[in-house]
């Protein structure tokens, strides 16, 4: 008969503390619910694992507090006939200078003990009640002392969830708890705040309030909300010394600093922690409603936004604290984007009445071209704007944002050189093309291409100007040229992406493939309207659908089916207001109107027309037609008898014709000897060579006027490599009988 597990985990795997060291994971994974079952062996069992936390040796102590917290996890009924032993064991660790691993695992088990022990009248009453302070006071002290991040991160973390089961318990250390959270949230210098202990910290600043009950945590949400909008202007006054700043509230007593390089360093470190701090503030959870003071946060992104380096303070400045708030604009910026994100995610259609004039400052900011971690930030809130409130009516910002956000993906397209390099590539093996030779310099040796993102961040720009764009055109009122432009952009796109490799985008390969989902998406989205469009969306329905990506671009093959039925069978009633039909837009150059032609090259956007006719113009050894020359008058006084037509030797390849001539020579009809006297009448003409076809018969010319029949031939001496001569054109083939 085979052993209880449980007997031969004490035999063998726990028969001393240095083999319950080491084989602690097997014993961890061989533990289940089924094995810890009433039975005669579990009694040995718990008694063994108080004997290893009680154990001299810490790597004992360590295993033993960690098959406590996997046997309470696994068996309920264990757990509560234990739990008041193992605690408080557990609980004596933490009051002591233990190592890292072993502190970790006593706060673990203490979390899950008592955040289990919510629902047991008994053990509430019995474990909870006197072990919360004593743990909480524990933690705050670790918080205090401890010097390893992580550590520090899990106590706080860990004091936050005992504040939102216990708040009542907590009530007497929530001094002493916002004085922890105090000491973080106000920033360090010259070494910024870690982002694992500011986030951990803001988390557990934004759930203090719930220590003052149901009456009491709206009052004590809102004094926080009103401190950390006060230290975030303080913070940002200390950053614009020099600049010259109209209507800033008074600032707060804060933290000083002496010097003054480290004064900015401070001020700003202590701005984004702040920042932080109100978007906790602002995602948590309070009992009653509150009134949050919107007006009053949107006056203060706004003043962030409108942060520029034009303006300047008269009177001396320092010049070093003057070159360091320079430098930190940009970092304002991105905090007001960040704080803006949350609060419109946060109070959603409320913040519509704003929504106009902060479009209009960000499309400022995105047309002075900044760097990609900002524009991508800028983006980022103009999605989160745009998707959280009402449809804007200002046609103009809506027309300004289009066109600042299609430059953030216009890298995607392809240039002017990559076309005619392409174009050139493609037509050598033509037979009977000569072939060009337009190399410059080292070009010649480059055998690899740059890839389009050379950089993470430059690769979420696009992914988050597509989003942008495609939130914008759902309701923003636009100009017709303006959404015509954006279709054609986007349809170009999901041409030019099928035929570009992952590798040439960018070096993770992965990108690719969101991009293209995320164009396909917004041109089917586009190609949405009334029935009669859709019912010629047939090709963008199917390139939407993805056959190979991750996860993400795999979730569109599921939605092929419900496009199809939509596209085939429209089971909703027709649009009030329909979209314009597909007609409306031009896809085609020859349907550009001017409007649309202006605002496409003010975003230097070139069709290949356009760039056939640049290359034509850039190349001097292209050939050309020349319009034909106007017949110059022959003067009535001179006789004109009728004259003998004979055709001279034909023009030889060979010959030489002069550069101003645009190797082009005209073939004119021109009497013979007889009528000498005309060629001296147009003799300040260009030079040219007459070719007469072959003929016997006497041409009769009626004055008073001659009619030149003018055919241009081209010549172009560059085809010296090949061997075929220009056929002779017959006159009279062209004749009228």
């Amino acid at each position: 008969m085979a052993s209880h597990p449980l007997k031969s985990l004490l035999q063998l795997q726990l028969a001393s503390d240095s083999s319950s060291v080491l084989h602690l994971s097997s014993v961890l994974s061989t533990l289940s619910e089924d094995i810890l079952f009433p039975s005669p062996h579990l009694q040995k069992w718990t008694s063994r694992v108080t004997a290893l936390i009680h154990s001299k040796d810490a790597g004992a102590r360590w295993a033993g507090i960690c098959i406590a917290y996997r046997t309470s996890s696994l068996s309920k009924s264990t757990m509560s006939e234990f739990a008041q032993s193992w605690a408080g064991l557990a609980l004596s660790i933490l009051t002591k200078p233990e190592p890292l691993p072993l502190l970790k695992a006593s706060i673990r088990y203490l979390r899950h003990v008592l955040s289990a022990a919510t629902d047991v009248p008994e053990l509430q009453r019995q474990l909870a009640t006197p072990t919360v302070p004593k743990f909480s006071q524990a933690l705050v002290s670790i918080v205090e002392r401890a010097t390893d991040h992580e550590l520090k991160a899990l106590a706080m973390d860990t004091l936050k969830d005992m504040v939102v089961l216990y708040p009542s318990l907590n009530r007497a250390l929530s001094s002493s708890i916002t004085n922890v959270c105090h000491q973080i949230l106000n920033g360090s210098a010259p070494q910024r705040t870690n982002k694992l202990l500011l986030y951990k910290a803001a988390s557990l600043y934004a759930v203090l309030h719930y220590t003052g009950g149901k009456v009491g945590a709206a009052n004590l949400w809102k004094k926080s909300v009103d401190e950390t909008l006060q230290c975030l202007w303080t913070a940002s006054m200390g950053l614009r010394t020099t600049f010259s700043v109209k209507n800033n509230p008074s600032p707060s007593n804060g933290l000083s600093c002496d010097d003054p390089v480290l004064a900015v360093a401070l001020n700003l470190d202590r701005l984004k922690c702040c920042a932080t701090a109100l978007c906790s503030l602002l995602r948590t959870t309070v009992q009653r409603p509150v009134h949050v003071p919107i007006g009053r946060i949107m006056e203060f992104c706004l003043f962030l936004l409108a942060c520029t380096a034009e303006e300047e303070k008269e009177g001396h400045v320092d010049a070093t604290v003057r070159a360091l708030e320079l430098a930190i604009v940009p970092e304002l910026q991105t905090s007001a984007c960040d704080l803006l994100c949350c609060l419109a995610k946060t109070v959603q259609h409320r913040l519509t009445p704003y929504v106009s004039r902060l479009v209009v400052m960000i499309t400022y900011h995105l047309e002075q071209n900044p760097l990609p971690e900002r524009r991508c930030s800028l983006l980022q809130c103009i999605q989160a704007l745009l998707s959280n409130s009402f449809p804007t009516s200002g046609e103009l910002g809506s027309t300004r944002l289009v066109k600042g956000v299609m430059l953030s993906f216009m890298p995607l397209l392809s240039t002017q050189s990559d076309a005619h390099t392409g174009e050139m590539s493609s037509g050598q093996s033509k037979k009977g093309r000569k072939r060009r030779r337009d190399y410059e310099g080292d070009e010649v040796f480059k055998l690899s291409k740059d890839v389009i993102c050379s950089s993470i961040a430059e690769g979420k720009v696009i992914l988050c100007a597509l989003d942008a764009l495609q939130v914008t055109m759902r309701g923003a009122e636009l100009q017709s040229a303006i959404r015509s432009l954006a279709c054609r952009v986007m349809l170009s796109l999901s041409l030019s992406l099928t035929a570009m490799s992952c590798s040439s985008l960018s070096q993770d390969v992965h990108l690719h493939s969101l991009v293209l989902a995320k164009v396909n998406g917004i041109c089917l989205e586009l190609a949405r309207g009334t029935t009669s469009a859709m019912s010629r969306s047939l090709g963008l329905v199917l390139r939407s659908t993805v056959t190979e990506g991750n996860e993400h671009t795999m979730q569109i093959k599921l939605q092929v089916q419900q496009e199809a039925e939509l596209l085939l069978h429209p089971r909703g009633p027709p649009l009030v207001r329909p979209l314009p039909h597909l007609e409306a837009l031009s896809l085609f150059r020859a349907e550009e109107n001017n409007e649309e032609l202006a605002a496409r090259k003010s975003l230097a956007l070139a069709t290949t027309y356009d760039a056939n006719i640049m290359d034509v113009a850039a190349d001097p050894n292209a050939v050309t037609p020349t319009p034909e020359p106007t017949p110059q008058p022959v003067p009535t006084h001179l006789p004109i008898p009728t004259p003998k037509i004979t055709a001279p030797e034909p023009i030889s390849i060979s010959s030489p014709v002069p550069t101003s001539q645009k190797m082009t020579s005209s073939i004119t009809t021109a009497s013979t000897k007889d009528s000498a006297d005309i060629p001296s009448a147009i003799s300040g003409q260009q030079p040219t060579k007459s070719l007469l076809p072959p003929s016997s018969s006497q041409m009769e010319l009626t004055p008073p006027t001659v009619e030149h029949r003018i055919i241009p031939v081209m010549v172009n001496h560059d085809d010296e490599e090949e061997e075929e001569g220009i056929p002779i054109i017959d006159m009279e083939s062209d004749s009228d009988g």
